[in-house]
């Protein structure tokens, strides 16, 4: 290879790692990688369940360069806080079985809280869109983390346990990126970005030495922070296509719908199967990138 070549192949690599984007996904991976490796050596499930906020979390510091001061200024720090105290109240939920009939309560409650904390300075000058919108969130967030608690109970045998929760999670990320991308937050972008390569080192481990780990610290941590950073851009920002973001709510049922219409009910078991439904969980990404490119051509021709 002759030197100038060498030399260009090396600046890459150092462009390549030099990029923020690149580094935090690939922290947040081989975080994810140690956590989840680590918490196969701990009988207890619900340290497991807890690797998924921590991902978030890690996510969020690596994208903002900063655990944010508290109390939290603006709507941004605040995504930090939301996540970190849903996963407390879920792993105190993993920790006592008999208040896990809590958790349908709490998907109701905790997307309210989420919006009215996250939109309180919009709420000072309320509006018709404003409202339809929130109440919009609420109604979403409800069907997000109720679906995700649904899973996290289902046993792996009746299309559900941690590949699939773990599977939808990631979905719901991808599909959220361009949507926050476009409506102008790139920092949404990163994390999403750095927040599912943790989460497919979670699936790597679930798929070698199965633990079914997706409890309701992964639920409430992961998922209510993932509700505060919809939210977040959604309402602070007001440049998200609603449209595109309403379809993020065929992910949570694609899985399972799609494995009653097209998966042989005793033909595909176990891993296999779960595998497949998690596939079809990530299907209407495409249809979601399919109407931002539908609607913001521009976006994607520059």
């Amino acid at each position: 290879m002759p030197c100038s070549e060498f030399c260009a192949l090396v600046a890459t690599y150092d462009a390549v790692l030099e990029n923020p984007i690149f580094l935090a996904v690939l922290i947040c991976f081989l975080l994810g990688l140690a956590l989840s490796g680590l918490a196969r050596l701990v009988p207890t499930l619900a340290l497991g369940s807890m690797v998924y906020p921590i991902v978030f979390l890690a996510s969020y510091v690596l994208t903002y360069q900063q655990v944010p001061p508290f109390p939290p200024v603006g709507a941004t720090n605040k995504i930090f806080y939301i996540a970190l105290v849903a996963a407390l109240i879920g792993f105190i939920l993993d920790l006592s079985p008999q208040t896990s009939n809590y958790s349908k309560l709490l998907a109701v409650i905790m997307p309210l809280s989420i919006v009215c904390w996250i939109g309180s300075p919009r709420f000072v000058k309320p509006d018709i869109d404003l409202i339809t919108t929130s109440l919009g969130l609420w109604l979403g967030g409800i069907a997000l983390l109720w679906r995700l608690d649904t899973v996290a109970k289902t046993p792996a045998e009746r299309n559900g346990g941690s590949i699939v929760g773990t599977a939808m999670l990631m979905a719901l990320l991808l599909a959220f990126a361009p949507v926050a991308l476009l409506g102008g937050s790139s920092t949404s972008l990163m994390l999403c970005l750095a927040a599912v390569a943790g989460l497919a080192a979670v699936a790597l481990w679930e798929l070698a030495i199965p633990r079914q780990a997706f409890g309701a610290s992964a639920v409430f941590g992961h998922g209510c922070g993932l509700l505060a950073m919809i939210d977040t851009v959604t309402l602070i920002t007001r440049q998200v296509d609603l449209a595109a973001l309403t379809l993020l709510l065929l992910i949570p049922y694609a899985g399972q719908v799609g494995a009653r219409l097209l998966l042989p009910p005793n033909r595909i078991r176990g891993r296999a199967r779960q595998v497949l439904i998690g596939t079809l969980a990530a299907s209407p990404i495409v249809l979601v990138v399919a109407v931002l490119m539908l609607r913001h051509p521009e976006s994607f021709m520059s």
